[in-house]
């Protein structure tokens, strides 16, 4: 309700003006350059991650940046490669790019094709990860058809992981090394 009081008056719209400004600038976000194939691939597997998985919307909103691979592909039979390629954002900037390799043995046959989000919780965690430092993880699951999502549920270390698979069929019981790239992008 406003005030008959004038300087009242504008204190209150001073108030409300200044609230809708800083919500705005808290939740500033990248937008894909439509020009640029890229960015509009990754803007798609976002838009899907978001669809797919209602848990992402936290992340999407709290995190300090993300690493997008919009189309990751693994192969298995009994040994396994994935290859995947993506862009890196800082806060509502893109930075550079990336990409995500994967070796493994263990149980597991298949092809799976999928989008990945990497969320860093702070700076520190995005740092680290422009390091390129490797990373080793034990899998187990079970992707079908366009059936499937595996992540975690929270940030470990400062990272959260989120894939939807695409398409594929893939059993797998395995232990993996996975290397993230990181280029910066030209100046």
């Amino acid at each position: 309700m406003i005030s008959k009081y004038p300087s009242r008056c504008a204190f209150q719209l001073l108030i409300i003006v200044s609230a809708l400004l800083l919500n705005s600038l808290a939740v500033a976000q990248w937008q894909a350059d439509p020009g640029d194939t890229r960015q509009v691939k990754a803007q798609a597997a976002i838009d899907k991650i978001k669809e797919s998985t209602p848990r992402s919307a936290p992340f999407f909103e709290d995190a300090y940046g993300f690493a997008i691979l919009p189309s990751v592909t693994r192969v298995a039979v009994g040994f396994s490669g994935g290859y995947g390629k993506g862009l890196v954002v800082e806060g509502d900037k893109l930075i550079g790019t990336t990409g995500f390799w994967q070796f493994g043995s263990g149980i597991q046959a298949g092809i799976n094709n999928f989008s990945m989000i990497v969320f860093f919780k702070d700076k520190e965690a995005l740092e680290y990860f422009r390091k390129r430092e490797m990373q080793f993880a034990g899998q187990a699951g079970v992707a079908l058809a366009t059936i499937g999502a595996m992540g975690t549920p929270a940030y470990n270390e400062g990272v959260a992981i989120i894939a939807v698979t695409k398409l594929g069929l893939m059993f797998e019981f395995s232990y993996s090394g996975i290397k993230f790239t990181y280029k910066d992008l030209p100046e």
